[in-house]
């Protein structure tokens, strides 16, 4: 997938290395641009690119690459769904075999607009709880029909 910038797309590896044949059997950065439909500073841009580095690929993008998948993003939601009574962290599975902190499964439910909260399980209902409910259904029961 192209890297997406805000304002321009990023060009395509056959684009590049059509650029640079071009640019080496003599044809002008504008008559480039006209062909590839591209301007006339991208083409020069791409062509010093490969001038330094001697290769048609990206440099490589700035920043920590991601840890889990789309496809573990989505098992993640999934598990969540399923129940939400469970501790996530240790339960997430990875497909790259890695391992998966409390933080990173907190902002992967925030992204997917879940929250990263445990349901709290509701207590069980005590034999006084059981009588009283019993004794007022009977006497609700005595109650006339409201009309």
């Amino acid at each position: 997938m192209p890297y997406e910038n805000r304002n321009r797309i990023s060009v395509t590896l056959e684009d590049r290395i059509k650029a640079v044949t071009m640019s080496q059997q003599g044809k002008s950065f504008a008559a480039i641009g006209r062909e590839l439909n591209r301007s006339k500073s991208c083409i020069i841009r791409i062509i010093d690119r490969y001038n330094e580095t001697n290769s048609y690929k990206d440099r490589p993008r700035p920043g920590r690459p991601r840890i889990s998948t789309a496809k573990d993003d989505r098992n993640l939601v999934r598990l969540v769904k399923k129940n939400r009574t469970h501790v996530l962290a240790n339960q997430w599975k990875l497909s790259n075999g890695k391992t998966s902190s409390s933080s990173l499964v907190r902002k992967r439910l925030l992204a997917n607009k879940l929250e990263w909260k445990v349901a709290v399980k509701k207590p069980r209902l005590s034999t006084k709880h059981i009588k009283d409910r019993k004794t007022f259904c009977k006497m609700v029961k005595s109650w006339p029909l409201s009309k």
